[in-house]
């Protein structure tokens, strides 16, 4: 008799374990998911933070400092003043490292208070001087499109 229930108690044990295994992964990986597009929010922000960047590198001045995220407007002279700021650090980039050859994505985290608002992307400044730099690019998503904070 006492063979009987420890068969039962095991072939129980077996069946809870494997209800484990099938239901709890769902969850997980829906929580692991959540997209925007095919595309995870995170990364998005991540790729508009590249996309601006490689823009920067590439000569885009005005639509990096176009690309940051300012409540109401800003007089033109100040505009102006931040492009040639971005204009001074592609050069000092240049002056220093033989300038940036590559930007890659390294990791992108939402902020956990306003999940789908607020991100820092990690984005890795590869030199041609073969010298690497990872920085860090708050961003914010005003209606559909990601900027610089």
């Amino acid at each position: 008799m006492t063979n009987r229930i420890t068969a039962k108690l095991q072939a129980c044990l077996m069946a809870c374990i494997a209800a484990l295994i099938f239901t709890l992964p769902a969850p997980v990986m829906s929580a692991c998911s959540s997209s925007e597009g095919g595309k995870t929010k995170d990364m998005a922000a991540a790729e508009a933070a590249k996309e601006i960047y490689d823009s920067l590198r590439n000569g885009g001045y005005e639509y990096f400092t176009d690309m940051t995220y300012r409540n109401g407007r800003i007089p033109e002279n100040y505009r102006k003043q931040l492009v040639m700021n971005s204009k001074m650090f592609l050069f000092q980039m240049q002056k220093d490292h033989g300038g940036i050859h590559d930007i890659q994505i390294v990791d992108c985290r939402t902020d956990s208070a306003r999940s789908s608002v607020d991100a820092n992307a990690f984005l890795l400044l590869c030199f041609n001087d073969s010298t690497k730099e990872e920085v860090v690019v708050p961003m914010v998503k005003i209606g559909e499109k990601w900027m610089m904070r």
